[in-house]
Parts: C-alpha cells; structure tokens; sequence
C-alpha cells in the first residue's frame, strides 16, 4: 500500500503544469490582428466601401438646410405676427379717427344749422 501512495504522490508531484510565454505572445498578437484586420475588411464590404460616408455626409447637408429653412421660418412668423400686431394698431387708430371725423361732422352741421348754410 505504501508503494501505491508513493506512486500517487509522485504522479502528482510530477506533472506540474509548465507556462511558457516566451514563444506564445507573437502568436497570439499575430493571431489579434489577423482577427482585427478580417473584421475591418468584412466591416468595409459591408458598409458598401464607402458609400456609407456619402451618405452620412448628405444626411449632414440637409440637416444644414433644414436650419437655414428653420430659420428663414421662424423671421418669417415674427415678420408676420410684427404685421398683424401694426395692422390691430392702426385699425383701433382709423376706428378712434373715423369716430373723431363723425363727431365733427357732427359739429359742423350743428353749427351750419344755427348760422346757415355759406356760399361759395
């Protein structure tokens, strides 16, 4: 019995794991960018080599416009709210004015009355 847990212990002992990193780093660097290079390949098949950046580059073009035209709106509505702001002004303006001009010709008549009419 003593024989067969020497054996054991031997065979444990014996068969130590070895770690070598010496020579296993450049494979597996050369292995990553094998890895990242295939990726980056499949990626530009993918995207239509470029074709994606046109794109991006239209979408970047209208979205320019868009806030010119943005723009352009938002002067036109205050030009417009400015102009009906000055027409409500000068409506009450001519509605107080007409009420003036029938006041005085109001006046006019009454004070045509008492003297008479002139002649020209």
């Amino acid at each position: 019995m003593s024989n067969i847990s020497r054996k054991r212990n031997n065979s444990l002992t014996r068969k130590k794991a070895r770690i070598r990193i010496d020579r296993l780093w450049p494979q597996y660097l050369a292995v990553i960018l094998l890895t990242i290079t295939v990726c980056l390949i499949l990626f530009y098949k993918v995207c239509d080599g470029g074709k994606i950046t046109g794109f991006l580059l239209k979408i970047a073009e209208l979205e320019s416009i868009n806030k010119e035209y943005d723009k352009n709106l938002l002067e036109s509505s205050l030009e417009i709210k400015m102009r009906s702001i000055s027409y409500d002004k000068l409506a009450k303006e001519l509605k107080v004015v007409k009420q003036q001009n029938t006041e005085l010709k109001e006046d006019i008549l009454f004070y045509e009355k008492i003297v008479g009419k002139r002649q020209n």
